[in-house]
């Protein structure tokens, strides 16, 4: 199917079968089990409004990863979240590091963190990922990166967990600073199709330039050329999904494209990503649902064109939201503001009732 030639009301009309209905045999977990990794002292809101969304979405369940000392304060801001406290960073006092190892690890580049064998490595082995993999295991899918810093034992600890998440052939979306990561390691997700990569422009060029793709954003390329920038990305890193975000959000892998120029809000503010990242988690869960006849559904769409519908749907509902909270709020709108109009815009864009159920 071309997804590309088809209007913004005909991919919204497509991407309503992907919703998943309310049905009474439904258990709590089966809407969705979302995980969100990210989160450090310093940035305690991007995996809070992450996991935010993605419960407002729909989700049943929500969590978040982080590091230890940002739990006590995302815990604060609602109590639908289930908060685990596993990630550490170099400055963890429960790290107890000897004399000097400290000051040893901090003069080494990220680059030297991430391919050396050290004190990091057991750190990660014996400490963190044995309370981080029986979660992973329970999930249905996974963002990485919302707040998560670039602390050296952060980083390594993630390249960790995207291994492991692989191992789990779980589907993954990279957001934030994961993206940074990506751009120093490309290899940890090429080839890897239950991947979903989003990044804004900035993070867009290191990739790019890491994998030798021209892109200067001070230049001002034709949509073509940025189409074919986001499918030569995509291609180099084995077919992964790409969701490129801008004034019109380019969506697509190395065959398939949909653009995205629904109005949104005329304010940006942090956390609108993140908002953006909770929604794809959401929505391409319910997408793979739907691959799975889930509720007992036809199936009309392949595994591609679902998953780039959930996106667009993602992207879609989040400028509507913003849109309606710009209205209301306007320069003084804020992350948390969209957040209120979500419910909203899903009502409005996917006509959907708690009484919808299938035939069964």
């Amino acid at each position: 199917m071309s997804l590309r030639s088809k209007s913004h009301k005909e991919l919204i009309g497509l991407s309503r079968q992907l919703i998943q209905p309310l049905l009474p045999n439904f258990h709590k977990g089966q809407a969705g089990r979302i995980c969100i990794i990210g989160g450090n002292e310093d940035y305690t809101g991007a995996p809070f409004f992450s996991s935010h969304s993605a419960a407002l979405v729909g989700a049943d369940l929500s969590h978040v990863v982080c590091e230890k000392q940002a739990a006590p304060i995302i815990k604060t801001y609602s109590p639908d979240l289930m908060i685990h406290p596993y990630l550490l960073d170099l400055e963890s006092p429960t790290l107890r590091l000897k004399d000097g190892e400290l000051e040893d690890l901090k003069k080494l580049s990220i680059e030297e963190v991430l391919n050396q064998t050290n004190v990091l490595t057991n750190i990660i082995d014996d400490v963190i990922l044995p309370k981080i993999q029986p979660l992973l295991t329970r999930m249905d899918i996974i963002v990485v990166g919302p707040g998560f810093g670039r602390d050296p034992l952060m980083l390594k600890s993630l390249v960790r967990i995207i291994e492991e998440i692989k191992v789990l052939n779980k589907p993954i979306v990279l957001d934030a600073d994961s993206l940074y990561l990506l751009s120093i390691e490309p290899k940890l997700i090429t080839n890897y199709s239950k991947a979903i990569i989003t990044p804004n422009i900035a993070e867009f060029q290191r990739i790019a330039k890491k994998l030798d793709i021209e892109v200067d954003i001070s230049k001002d390329y034709s949509e073509e050329a940025l189409i074919e920038q986001t499918q030569k990305l995509s291609s180099k890193l084995g077919d992964v999904l790409v969701y490129r975000k801008g004034e019109v959000d380019i969506i697509a892998n190395s065959k398939n494209v949909v653009l995205n120029n629904s109005t949104g809000s005329n304010k940006r503010v942090g956390g609108q990503g993140d908002t953006l990242t909770g929604a794809i988690a959401t929505l391409v869960n319910w997408s793979n649902h739907y691959l799975d006849s889930f509720w007992d559904n036809k199936v009309d769409l392949d595994a591609t064109d679902a998953h780039i519908l959930a996106c667009y749907s993602a992207g879609s509902l989040v400028r509507s939201a913003g849109q309606k909270a710009f209205k209301k709020y306007g320069r003084s709108m804020q992350t948390s503001n969209i957040h209120e109009f979500l419910h909203e815009a899903f009502l409005e864009l996917f006509d959907d009732s708690l009484f919808r159920f299938s035939n069964m």
